[in-house]
């Protein structure tokens, strides 16, 4: 990523921003109507040092906060920012300007460095009074006291009341707008005073402060400030979160990839699962199959059997019958020749024998047709 991703990317949250006031600070953002006036307007690529009699339209708020944005932007890179130059710097702020305006008004660049250096003017003398202020320390003032004490002090001075809090709050963080606040910074001195020791400002300093011109007031005063970070630092930054983008990129690659293998090969697990079931499935219908084919064949064994049996039932009863008609005739011919025995002629114990066979035979024959 090159740095100029990385600039736009830094200050673009401040477009869909709409600050107000701190809660520590009172007052509404853009609420006093704007006086100043912008320069007149010029085509993009006329040269700034042309003049026109024709002034345009007042910038509004919205202007102010998107040129804030893009001077922030465009000038606080810490790699390109200190070697460019005011042609190609301004050149950037006003492509900035042009890309995220939501206004049909026609700017310039000599008009928005016209704005610039008058937003830059009043925001100095602010923070310079802001400054004052706090640099006093009194006991008992809250934080909205000060701002409200360092409103008065400009409007004092300037004859007019602070036009740009709504740029103020874009630009009081920025290290080159902070303010020393606290005494026992080394730092914070006074310029004017011909002690050559620091002093501090006493409770009856704040009050004589209205009656200062804007020339003292901003001798008087020297705030010096954190020094931005380096051109090394800031690209070895830069190349450390590059490098830390890099590494992070290939993790959610390395991760995305182990979870598509894992999504893979459960989804290879299911299919390989369905399919077992499916063969198992088969198999049992299979194995059902063949049981049902063998209960089957058992019962038609089962009914040839019968069929056999019945039919050899059948043949051993044919054969009795038969057996019993022949025995039947057989004893038929026997009682027949007994009794067309004569016995008159035989001897007595043979004819008392036949006789009573021949009883016998009678009473079997009287028996059986009852």
């Amino acid at each position: 990523m090159d740095s100029q991703d990385l600039t736009s990317m830094y200050f673009t949250n401040l477009l869909s921003q709409d600050p107000q006031l701190d809660p520590t600070y009172g007052g509404q953002s853009g609420s006093s109507p704007l006086t100043l006036h912008n320069s007149p307007t010029q085509p993009p690529n006329e040269p700034i040092g042309v003049r026109k009699s024709v002034r345009g339209a007042n910038f509004t708020p919205e202007e102010d906060k998107l040129l804030v944005s893009a001077w922030l932007n465009c000038s606080l890179d810490a790699v390109q920012g200190t070697d460019q130059k005011h042609s190609q710097l301004w050149e950037k702020i006003f492509e900035y300007f042009q890309q995220f305006k939501e206004t049909t008004t026609e700017r310039t660049i000599k008009s928005l460095i016209h704005r610039w250096s008058v937003i830059q003017k009043a925001t100095n003398k602010f923070c310079a009074k802001l400054a004052q202020v706090e640099g006093l320390n009194q006991s008992g003032m809250t934080d909205q006291d000060k701002f409200d004490k360092a409103k008065v002090m400009y409007q004092a001075l300037e004859k007019c009341s602070f036009q740009f809090e709504h740029c103020w709050h874009l630009l009081k963080d920025q290290p080159k707008w902070i303010w020393r606040t606290t005494k026992e910074d080394p730092k914070r001195r006074k310029t004017m005073s011909p002690s050559p020791t620091p002093t501090r400002c006493s409770g009856s300093t704040i009050d004589s402060a209205f009656d200062m011109e804007a020339d003292e007031v901003m001798e008087n005063e020297v705030i010096e400030l954190d020094r931005p970070i380096g051109r090394k630092a800031e690209k070895g930054k830069r190349k450390a979160q590059s490098k830390q983008a890099e590494e992070n990129f290939q993790l959610r690659k390395m991760k995305y990839t182990l979870l598509e293998e894992s999504r893979a090969q459960e989804k290879e697990f299911y299919r390989m699962k369905a399919e077992k079931m499916e063969y198992d499935k088969e198999k049992e219908e299979k194995k059902l199959r063949l049981e049902d084919e063998r209960l089957r064949l058992e019962a038609k064994k089962m009914v040839i059997e019968r069929e056999k049996e019945l039919a050899k039932i059948r043949h051993e009863d044919e054969r009795l019958r038969l057996e019993a008609q022949k025995v039947e005739l057989a004893t038929k011919e026997s009682d027949q020749r007994i009794m067309m025995m004569d016995v008159s002629g035989m001897p007595e114990l043979q004819r008392l024998y036949f006789q009573q066979l021949q009883r016998e035979i009678m009473a079997r024959r009287s028996t059986s047709q009852d």
